[in-house]
């Protein structure tokens, strides 16, 4: 038999039952519909994330009391840990030639006003003069504030968009005053636009001299230190001997864990992709049941099939028909089937991917590879399904079959 006839007999099949056809490719439907539609969002996120860890820099570490917790166990293990001064900070910077920038950050949330208008829970941050090119924050207008004015504490700032465009919008803010906490700051220049990271706006922030941020809040509390390496082949040379001080400033034996957690772009992008990798694993592990249940639904159907068409068998050979001509239908009809329901399963998962590409921040993307893998995925289960009811149908004797009614 010529393929035209074969898709002319499976296409006749499929609609003179058609809700069963439906009934029983909604395993398959729903297999590749969730696959499309979970690798697609998966692999945006995994873009996404790995643009706004990019934004930390390559070359950029930080050492911080916690560190990345990823257990309960482990963050009470943190909080026995000395906090990093900025004593910690000097001596690094001291010690460590070899560092490019080295500098402390701390940071709380409080209400910010300016122009009869006010903003609740701003991020506000206190570092040195060299933090934004470490974390790659853009200067839209004005300038940064100087290691000299770090070192006097002066009470200057530097905003983040939002704060601009909420508090300042048909005005200038560049040299006029915003008070944090009843604190007055001068504002010396605005940030560029960031964007949003996971929903949440990157643009709510004041940045502000670490001295100034002390001594305006009485924040004795320990910082996060950000040591950034000249390049990254030397990354690791510059993390081991940050390392080495910090070691020996608290007296840490030979052999026993670091006091401190070390966060870097690496360490980033390996959490989250564990992270997305659990929701994957988990959702593949459903799909793949979905598309099991969907081969039974089919192999039955093509069993009943079979049954239903003894006599129309049995002429056939009658006729002339070979086995493999009777096996090649059958086998045929089950891979239609399950590929139609990939088609709309590719259909269902594009138009989930579009949705959330449309409205969250993750660019969801169907590629073409993908599509491929849906339909290819659909049509094995449909070959596996079908693969048996066809012997049966090819192995037919004509005879019996012909007094079947």
């Amino acid at each position: 038999m010529i393929l035209s006839d074969l898709a002319r007999i499976a296409i006749r099949s499929i609609r003179a039952h058609k809700l069963r056809s439906f009934l029983n490719l909604l395993g398959i439907i729903i297999a590749v519909m969730t696959i499309i539609a979970v690798i697609s969002v998966v692999s945006g996120l995994n873009k996404y994330a790995a643009d706004v860890i990019s934004g930390l820099g390559p070359n950029t570490i930080i050492f911080s009391r916690f560190g990345i917790i990823t257990s309960r166990a482990a963050f009470f293990d943190a909080l026995k840990r000395k906090e990093i001064t900025d004593d910690d900070v000097e001596a690094v910077r001291r010690l460590v030639p070899q560092a490019n920038r080295v500098t402390g950050r701390v940071f709380s949330s409080h209400p910010v006003y300016a122009e009869g208008r006010r903003l609740s829970d701003i991020f506000v941050l206190g570092s040195g003069p060299e933090m934004p090119w470490m974390i790659g924050l853009e200067l839209e207008d004005g300038r940064y504030f100087t290691q000299t004015e770090a070192d006097a504490a002066r009470p200057v700032a530097v905003i983040g968009w939002d704060i601009k465009d909420e508090l300042f919008p048909y005005v200038d803010p560049v040299g006029r005053m915003i008070n944090v906490e009843g604190k007055p700051f001068r504002v010396i220049g605005t940030m560029a636009r960031q964007g949003s990271s996971f929903g949440q706006s990157q643009d709510r922030f004041v940045l502000v001299p670490l001295a100034s941020f002390r001594r305006a809040f009485g924040m004795t509390r320990g910082v996060d230190m950000f040591v950034e390496a000249p390049s990254e082949a030397s990354r690791k040379d510059v993390e081991d001997a940050v390392r080495v001080v910090l070691r020996a400033r608290r007296g840490t034996p030979f052999g026993a864990p670091d006091p401190f957690g070390i966060i870097d772009a690496d360490a980033l992008n390996t959490l989250w992709r564990s992270i997305t990798f659990s929701a994957f694993a988990l959702v593949i592990w459903i799909s793949a049941i979905s598309l099991v249940v969907g081969g039974v639904a089919i192999a039955n159907t093509m069993f009943a099939s079979v049954v239903e068409r003894t006599h129309e068998i049995g002429v056939r050979k009658a006729l002339g028909a070979r086995r493999r001509d009777l096996h090649r239908q059958f086998l045929f009809e089950a891979v239609f089937l399950s590929f139609v329901g990939g088609v709309l399963g590719v259909a269902l998962g594009w138009l989930a991917a579009q949705a959330v590409g449309a409205w969250s921040p993750f660019p969801a993307r169907v590629t073409p590879f993908l599509v491929m893998t849906g339909l290819s995925v659909a049509t094995l289960s449909g070959l596996l399904a079908g693969w048996l009811p066809a012997v049966r149908a090819a192995r037919l004797d004509p005879i019996a079959a012909l007094r079947e009614e």
